[in-house]
C-alpha cells in the first residue's frame, strides 16, 4: 500500500501554504497519498488541534504519518518532534500539540505500546533553504516524505524524554456524580466532553442527567433525530465521548459554552 501522509494546520483553506507542503512531499515521495485532515484549525489554537489530531488519527491505516503544524513559535528554539504512538507516526512542534495522542489515553486504543519521541534535528532531510516562518513546507513536509520513503525516526535526531504538554483535564467520579469539561467545539457547535461513553455504559442511559451551564438534559439520545429541531440532547459521539448538541442548531451558541466549560452527569441510583 502507498504511504499515507495527513496534514493538519491552521493555514486556512484560502491559503496556498497547504499546497506548497503537498508539492514538497510529492517531489520527494511521488507515491505518497496525502489527506487533508483540516486546514481550518483556529489560528494558533494548539489545544483544538491536539484534539482534532487525536480524534482523526484512528480512522487511518496503521503506519500513517500525521503531520500537524499549528506553530505560533515557528522560527524560535522550540523543537520539532517525531513520535511513534498507537501505531502511527506524528510530526508536530513541541508546543503541546501531541498532548492527547501521547498522554491521557482519552482517545488512544488500549495496548497500543509505549510512545517513542525523537527531536527532529537532522538537517539533511530538510529543504536546502529553510525559511524561518514556514517550517511546514521546509521541514515538516520533507521529513514526512522521508519517513514515507522508509527513513526511521531514529535517523532524524536524538530521543527525548520530556515534551511540552498542556493540562489535559480528566473526568472525576464521586459516587453517582461525574464531573468533566468540554474539550472541543466542532463547526456545528456541538460540545465534546472528556467523559467517555465507557463511564456511562454500565447505567441506564435513559435515566441519567447531564447538566451544563444551568441546562439539564435527561437521558442519552442515539442521534440528533431523536429530538425535535431546536431541542438539546446528550449522546455518545463518534470519538466515544459524551457530547452535547442541539438538533439543527449550535449548543455552543445556545449555552454560551466553550472549551473548559464544566459538565456534570448524575447517574441513576
Amino acid at each position: 500500500m502507498a504511504p499515507v501522509i495527513t496534514l493538519l494546520t491552521d493555514y486556512g483553506v484560502e491559503s496556498t501554504y497547504p499546497a506548497q507542503m503537498k508539492g514538497v512531499i510529492l517531489q520527494r515521495c511521488p507515491q505518497a497519498v496525502i489527506v487533508d485532515v483540516s486546514h481550518g484549525v483556529p489560528p494558533h489554537d494548539v489545544r483544538t488541534a491536539a484534539f482534532m489530531l487525536a480524534s482523526a488519527a484512528p480512522a487511518f491505516p496503521e503506519g500513517t504519518i500525521h503531520a500537524a503544524v499549528v506553530d505560533p513559535q515557528v522560527g524560535s528554539q522550540r523543537r520539532i518532534l517525531a513520535a511513534e504512538a498507537g501505531g502511527f507516526i506524528y510530526l508536530a512542534p513541541d508546543n503541546g500539540l501531541l498532548t492527547v495522542v501521547t498522554h491521557g489515553g482519552l482517545l488512544q486504543a488500549s495496548g497500543a505500546g509505549p510512545v517513542r519521541i525523537i527531536s527532529v534535528e537532522n538537517g539533511s532531510f530538510f529543504r536546502k533553504e529553510v525559511s524561518s516562518t514556514f517550517h511546514g513546507r521546509d521541514i515538516f513536509a520533507p521529513v514526512a516524505a522521508a519517513i514515507a520513503g522508509g527513513v526511521k525516526i531514529d535517523d532524524l535526531g536524538p530521543p527525548v524524554a520530556d515534551i511540552e504538554r498542556f493540562d489535559l483535564p480528566m473526568p472525576e467520579q464521586e459516587g453517582s456524580l461525574i464531573n468533566g469539561r468540554v474539550l472541543y467545539v466542532d463547526t456545528f457547535g456541538n460540545l465534546t466532553t472528556n467523559i467517555s461513553g465507557a463511564m456511562l455504559a454500565r447505567c441506564d442511559g435513559g435515566r441519567l442527567e447531564v447538566r451544563v451551564l444551568g441546562a439539564v438534559i435527561r437521558g442519552l439520545s442515539r442521534a440528533y433525530s431523536d429530538v425535535p429541531a431546536g431541542a438539546m440532547l446528550a449522546y455518545v459521539g463518534s470519538a466515544g465521548l459524551l457530547e452535547i448538541g442541539v438538533n439543527r442548531q449550535s449548543a455552543a451558541t445556545r449555552l454560551g459554552a466553550g472549551v473548559d466549560t464544566p459538565v456534570s452527569v448524575s447517574l441513576p441510583a
